[in-house]
């Protein structure tokens, strides 16, 4: 538990101690191996290699086990905790090692959420207000235009935001599959909007089988007409590939160039090999022209057929968004990863490598390198800081982290180093900047959907510049 402390703030950690097995960590699950001489063992796996995999049991011994000997090995729903645990404890041992694992985020520069400190900091002559509550599942969002701003929920209802006020009716409501991270998971408009008034969503479908679908809608007023519905792109089986929990790495950001083209970024499921595949969609970004025809000068027409000659990039992990600089129409990717978090310049036809290279610094020629790249946990929601967002921030990339709760800042053409913005946010998921400069951050509040999920937690909030 001491190992991902920092992971969860304190509603959650209570939640884990008291429920171990209901929302395990990824990388903390159990692992059970059979070995050759019909022994059980099990335990999380502290680290692997060619030769063994040294699993950590319930007791804390360690176990190093030769591949060669090992049967077979698969990972189990079942905590290592026990879920007596804390029938243990009395009340003030049990508040003693809640506090003990808060401080685990803050003693420990490095460690998972060390960014969360408790109250929100901020710049000076900087103000940060909420807009609404009461998202439930909250995946991603936009900004339009006029002032309205949609609210993608996990489960499948697109939010509206008017006038400051949450609208009690969804603009679109979808049957989706919203299991782990799946679910409506990405939204924008057509670049004429509202001349032309077609609002575009990536989902994971249920039928005919579990798959991303890709799919726009006319608006009406603060409605969508569901009979509107043209699906530009059905998605790849998710069963056909498999990964450590296929429901994960879902991607499923959209937005359109200065070219007037759709892109979308896709996940690779944890499944890994998918990324480097022509033939899946999966670890990819793709894209397509408004109606959702194939653009003509995709870089991988002629290596692959059909829906295939969508992808634009490939080598992505969990490609969670991206940005589109307004004015240029440069484009950096947010891949999470696994011993690094990346920001990766969107190069047309360009590979990143997963999962041949792990994420950080690229020696290999072949693969394209991120401008900023820093230690797990996991980067979110990112944008480009326009002139309207003031001389601190213009010429700035703004993205957050889900885990560390805060959000950096990066020159956007040179990467480098970071500037902290803003700390001790909520499970920050999304943020876009509107066309007067302010920041809308989108807080989930919360860890994933599951049967218990609270619904309701997650908000928006405002960041902007004190007028004075």
């Amino acid at each position: 538990m001491s190992k991902i402390g920092g992971k969860f703030d304190r509603v959650h950690l209570i939640e884990s101690l008291l429920e171990p097995s209901r929302q395990i960590v990824q990388g903390y699950e159990t692992i059970v191996v059979l070995t050759t001489s019909g022994d059980v063992r099990s335990g999380v796996q502290a680290k692997q290699d060619a030769n063994r995999v040294h699993l950590v049991d319930a007791a804390a011994k360690t176990w190093e086990i030769d591949r060669s000997d090992i049967v077979s090995i698969q990972s189990s729903p079942v905590s290592t905790m026990p879920n007596n645990l804390a029938d243990g404890l009395s009340k003030q041992q049990f508040t003693d090692l809640i506090a003990y694992l808060e401080t685990l985020r803050t003693n420990v520069p490095n460690k998972f959420g060390a960014g969360i400190r408790g109250p929100i900091q901020i710049p000076e002559g900087y103000t940060i207000e909420t807009i609404a509550t009461g998202f439930s599942g909250a995946t991603a969002m936009e900004v339009l235009h006029d002032g309205r701003i949609l609210v993608c929920e996990q489960s499948g209802n697109l939010r509206v935001i008017k006038d400051g006020q949450l609208l009690n009716q969804p603009m679109l409501s979808l049957d989706v599959d919203f299991y782990w991270e799946r679910g409506l998971i990405g939204v924008t408009v057509h670049p004429d909007f509202p001349n032309s008034n077609w609002l575009y969503v990536c989902y994971v479908a249920k039928e005919p089988f579990t798959h991303h679908r890709i799919s726009r809608f006319r608006i009406e007023g603060d409605v969508a007409i569901p009979a509107s519905e043209e699906v530009l792109l059905e998605g790849d089986d998710q069963s056909l590939f498999g990964g450590n929990y296929p429901a994960g790495h879902q991607g499923g950001a959209m937005h359109f160039g200065r070219d007037g083209k759709l892109y979308v970024s896709i996940g690779e499921q944890t499944a890994k090999q998918p990324a480097q595949d022509l033939n899946a969609l999966q670890g990819k970004i793709l894209c397509l022209m408004e109606d959702g025809a194939i653009p003509p000068d995709n870089p991988f027409i002629g290596k692959t057929q059909g829906k295939y000659q969508a992808i634009w990039a490939i080598g992505c992990r969990n490609p969670f968004t991206f940005a589109i600089d307004r004015t240029s129409g440069r484009m950096l990717i947010n891949d999470v990863g696994g011993k690094f978090e990346e920001i990766n310049p969107g190069v047309k036809g360009g590979n990143y490598g997963w999962p041949q290279i792990e994420h950080g610094p690229v020696k290999e020629k072949d693969f394209v390198g991120p401008i900023h790249y820093y230690p797990e946990s996991s980067i979110s929601g990112g944008d480009f800081a326009p002139p309207s967002a003031g001389p601190d921030l213009a010429g700035r990339y703004v993205f957050a982290d889900f885990v560390h709760g805060w959000i950096h800042t990066i020159d956007a053409e040179r990467g480098g180093e970071a500037e902290t913005l803003v700390s001790g946010l909520r499970r920050p998921v999304d943020l876009r900047f509107s066309p007067d400069g302010a920041l809308y951050v989108l807080l989930r509040n919360a860890w994933v959907v599951d049967d218990k999920f609270q619904t309701d937690s997650g908000s928006l909030v405002r960041i902007g510049r004190k007028v004075n």
